[in-house]
C-alpha cells in the first residue's frame, strides 16, 4: 500500500469511526453530514473528498462489519472438528462480535440495500451483497458439514434453516441486552446462561433427536 492509499484509509476509517459513534448514539436518521464531519473533526467539504452522502457511510460500516463477522465465524467453523463444538464456537463468536461491535453488529444482520443511485453506491452494494453471500456459503456449508456427521436433519433447506437461525438468534441477543434485569430477577439465570440456552434451544431444532 502506498502512503497516499494509506492516508486515505486512515480518514475513511476515522469518518466512519465517528459516524458509528453518533449512529449508535442518535441513529441514522437523526445522524447528518454535519454531524459526521464535527464529530471526525474534518470539514465537510473534506468529508465529501471521502464520502459523497450518508448512505455510502452507511453502506461502508455495513461492508465492514459484514467483512469482520464473516472472518470470526470462519475462525469459529475452523476451530472445531466435532461439529456440536464448532456450533458452540459459532454462537460464542457470535455473541462476541455483538458485545464489541453493537452497530456494526446491527448493520451487518440488519436489511441490504438494494437501491443503486450512483456508481459509488452501486459498487458498494454489490460487495456487501457479495459478502452477504459469502457469510451464507459459509454457514450453509457448516450446516452440510453437521448433515454428513449424521448430525442435522437432512429434510431441512440449508439456506432457509441458516436464515432462520440468523432470524431466532439475533432475537435471543437483543432480548438478553434489552431485559439483562428482568432475565436475571424473574429466571434466576445471567444473560450468559440466557444466551446459551437459547443457542442449544435453537440447535435442537435442527439437530437429531438420537445424535
Amino acid at each position: 500500500m502506498s502512503k497516499k492509499q494509506a492516508l486515505t484509509e486512515f480518514h475513511r476509517g476515522s469518518i466512519l469511526a465517528a459516524a458509528e459513534r453518533l449512529f449508535a448514539e442518535k441513529g441514522t436518521e437523526k445522524t447528518t453530514m454535519d454531524d459526521i464531519a464535527r464529530e471526525a473533526e474534518y470539514s465537510k467539504a473534506t468529508l465529501y473528498v471521502y464520502f459523497q452522502s450518508k448512505e455510502e457511510i452507511i453502506n461502508a460500516i455495513l461492508l465492514s462489519g459484514m467483512v469482520l463477522l464473516k472472518r470470526k465465524l470462519h475462525e469459529a467453523i475452523e476451530s472445531q472438528s466435532d461439529w456440536f463444538q464448532a456450533y458452540d464456537a459459532v454462537c460464542q463468536a457470535i455473541v462476541r462480535f455483538y458485545d464489541e461491535n453493537p452497530t456494526a453488529y446491527d448493520a451487518a444482520t440488519g436489511s441490504i440495500p438494494l437501491s443503486q443511485q450512483n456508481d459509488a453506491l452501486q459498487k458498494g452494494i454489490a460487495d456487501i451483497r457479495r459478502v452477504n453471500d459469502e457469510i451464507e456459503q459459509e454457514l450453509t456449508g457448516f450446516l452440510m458439514r453437521g448433515v454428513d456427521a449424521g448430525a442435522v436433519r437432512t429434510h431441512l433447506p440449508p439456506a432457509e434453516t441458516v436464515m432462520l437461525f440468523w432470524s431466532a438468534f439475533s432475537g435471543i441477543i437483543h432480548t438478553a441486552e434489552l431485559r439483562e434485569p428482568y432475565i436475571q430477577s424473574s429466571l434466576g439465570i445471567s444473560r450468559e446462561e440466557y444466551l446459551r440456552h437459547g443457542a442449544r434451544l435453537l440447535l435442537d431444532s435442527f439437530t437429531r433427536t438420537d445424535a
